[in-house]
């Protein structure tokens, strides 16, 4: 899969008034009317719990010049990923700034897939700021402009 360049966006959700986030590669629009995209986040993680608990996420869809916040969302032994970030709450949620398109999702519907579980979320607010985003391919990230 490593062949198939993915987009990089970085789930965020709030839980007891704590932000909490991770990369995500596995994402893609599924549909217009209602508009809906769907997401797959690590059974072994912690997301997903938090996730179930929220039941509601920030969609972050990073800009091309964003690799290191890919990577730091990504790392497993960093307590708190926001410290030093620009990011603010956008109706309750928290969203990352400088991103390329931000998705609101109100309502999720979680489906197991094998070791991930694949979310299917109702986009209740969509938003893009620039052209330029984050791509994954062959182990790299990339930045795609037109």
């Amino acid at each position: 899969m490593a062949h198939v360049p993915s987009p990089v966006t970085v789930i965020t959700t709030m839980v007891d008034g704590a932000p909490t986030g991770t990369t995500v590669s596995a994402f893609a629009s599924l549909s217009i009317d209602p508009p809906m995209v769907f997401f797959a986040l690590d059974n072994r993680g912690g997301m997903i719990d938090r996730v179930r608990e929220s039941g509601r996420v920030g969609i972050n869809l990073l800009a091309g010049d964003q690799s290191e916040i890919a990577l730091r969302f990504a790392r497993r032994d960093l307590p708190d990923r926001f410290a030093g970030l620009d990011w603010h709450e956008d109706e309750g949620l928290p969203r990352i700034d400088g991103a390329v398109a931000w998705l609101r999702c109100e309502e999720l519907e979680f489906r197991p897939g094998g070791d991930h579980t694949v979310i299917l979320g109702h986009v209740a607010t969509a938003q893009t700021d620039g052209v330029s985003s984050l791509a994954y391919h062959l182990r790299q990230f990339r930045d795609l402009r037109p």
